[in-house]
């Protein structure tokens, strides 16, 4: 065999080369593992068998092992027994030392606890901590807000009860109305029926025990009709009456609004308000935003107000419209529509606030923010997450009130949500009521029903149109309001923005215009501010 067979025959890569490997490599594996187990062996007997404590915990389970006086080790070593103490004097060092650190330590736990006290009193006077109440205080709390909650729902319910009884008053009304028409000409009428009155009627002049003035009534012949149960309404709110809208009669076409008439750009003669943009003096940063504030006699009412150059010669009306900024074409219209002696109250969600306001404001109206509130009963009725809700803490309310404030846009006042029965219950409103008016606000109040309770200085419409959104209703409402500016010289009227009450108020203001018969109007329209700044004069 040649020496070139030889090299083949030894190559790796052969049969018998890999083979050859493999066992060799078997081998040393085999090697390093008994050595391996040896050595784990011989490791766990010195670490186990030979540990004192487990020898002696085995002899003493073990029954069997019979156990020889002084042959156990002594679990714990002479070296780390604890020394003895050598005399008395070390023990007494040694106890005084520890009193030493008792005192040193109560004192430091009360140097704590008063600045504990001290930081827990500094954040209560500023509202940024609520202190945790007592069981008994929370006890009494819970109780509470469950009453207030129940006088809610009752209030709610007398609500509804009220609307069923007028439904139902409307509903016998209506059917006299058509027993009437259909034999009115066979019935002779002694008086006269008033115009706009769906009835028979006869009108008496009586002295008001009062006022010394003759007061003219609308009394109705032949119908009786039970009212609601209610309290007393003063003698100086309605002593008129005001014919009810004849609804039947309406034809549904005249009462939808025509888009074109209310969609139009902004006006190119428009007279912009002196501030367009809050003034940063009245500002104050929070938190939540740029929230306003009173400085010396300045304040946002004042500065943001429409200035009136010539006051009214006849008897005035305010007009308000609430609930901008939810609808798009409904806001631009009053925007650019609406006499710029309109003021206008936007909705905090409005995705345009900002720009909305200043648009406003360049047309000459008066801005206002709306304040969301609990209306009914929560959460069947959710004003939003900036919505005052009755039940939640006042800091998580105060909290949604700063975020609406906090828009950093120019407003004279606040109003409130349209019928909210969160301000019914006096003492969970009075503190958010106080700071809008610390703040050089107004506040408006969301409903003209004169039995609900109001704020002193708070402004309720004397006629708020916030349903029966039909022609002959809402032209209605407004002449009620004219009969009211006539009889004390001044009215204000709030009107929630809808397209047809953007229609029927612009045609009823134009219809006061001065003409060649009438030069001088019978009534006049004046900005909200100068509303509230002559009734405030009269006080």
């Amino acid at each position: 065999m040649t020496s070139s067979d030889k090299k083949t025959e030894q190559s790796p890569f052969s049969n018998e080369g890999l083979n050859a490997r493999k066992k060799k490599a078997f081998n040393v594996v085999a090697v390093l593992a008994v050595s391996s187990f040896l050595c784990m062996a011989y490791g766990f007997y010195v670490d186990f068998l030979k540990n004192p404590d487990i020898q002696t915990s085995f002899y003493l389970t073990n029954p069997q092992k019979t156990v020889q006086k002084n042959t156990w080790i002594d679990p714990q070593p002479p070296e780390k027994k604890a020394a003895p103490i050598q005399n008395s004097s070390e023990n007494t060092n040694l106890i005084q030392e520890l009193e030493k650190e008792k005192k040193n330590i109560d004192e430091t736990a009360v140097v704590l606890r008063e600045l504990v006290e001290e930081e827990h009193k500094k954040n209560a006077d500023d509202k940024q901590v609520i202190l945790p109440l007592k069981p008994d205080i929370q006890k009494l709390q819970q109780e509470k807000d469950l009453q207030e909650q129940q006088k809610i729902i009752e209030i709610a319910n007398l609500q509804k009860q009220r609307d069923e009884e007028q439904n139902k008053k409307i509903n016998i009304l209506n059917d006299l109305e058509n027993a009437l028409t259909t034999f009115s000409a066979e019935v002779s009428l002694k008086a006269p029926v008033a115009k706009n009155t769906p009835f028979p009627s006869s009108v008496e002049t009586n002295v008001n025990p009062k006022t010394g003035k003759d007061v003219q009534r609308t009394n109705v012949k032949n119908i009786a009709v039970s009212e609601p149960v209610t309290s007393r309404i003063s003698d100086n709110f309605y002593e008129y009456e005001v014919p009810q809208p004849n609804l039947i009669q309406t034809n549904l076409i005249d009462s939808l609004p025509d888009f074109a008439l209310i969609k139009k750009p902004m006006p190119a003669n428009a007279i912009p308000l002196h501030i367009i943009t809050p003034l940063p003096e009245l500002l104050e940063d929070s938190r939540y935003g740029k929230l306003p504030v009173k400085k010396d006699d300045r304040s946002a009412f004042l500065a943001y107000s429409h200035q009136v150059a010539l006051p009214p010669q006849t008897p005035y009306i305010a007009i308000l419209f609430s609930g901008l900024g939810k609808r798009t074409n409904a806001t631009e219209a009053a925007i650019n529509t609406l006499p710029d002696t309109v003021s206008l109250s936007f909705s905090p969600y409005a995705d345009k606030l900002t720009t909305y306001i200043e648009n406003a404001r360049k047309t000459g109206h008066e801005t206002l923010l709306d304040l969301p509130m609990q209306q009914g009963v929560f959460p069947d009725t959710d004003p939003g997450p900036l919505g005052l809700v009755s039940g939640l803490p006042e800091q998580e309310n105060r909290k949604r009130l700063h975020k609406v404030l906090g828009q950093n846009v120019a407003i004279i006042g606040i109003t409130a949500a349209s019928k909210e029965n969160f301000s019914y219950s006096g003492s969970q409103m009075k503190p958010f009521y106080e700071e809008i008016l610390d703040r050089g606000l107004i506040y408006i109040n969301g409903t003209d029903d004169p039995r609900m309770p109001k704020f002193p200085k708070a402004l309720r419409p004397d006629v708020h149109i916030a349903e029966d959104f039909h022609r002959a209703a809402i032209r209605a409402r407004l002449e009620q309001a004219k009969q009211i500016a006539l009889k004390k010289g001044a009215a204000f009227v709030r009107v929630e923005t809808v397209p047809i009450t953007l229609l029927v108020v612009e045609e009823w203001m134009k219809s006061f215009a001065p003409t060649e018969e009438k030069p001088v109007a019978e009534i006049s329209f004046v900005p909200l501010s100068y509303y509230v700044q002559q009734k405030e004069a009269q006080k």
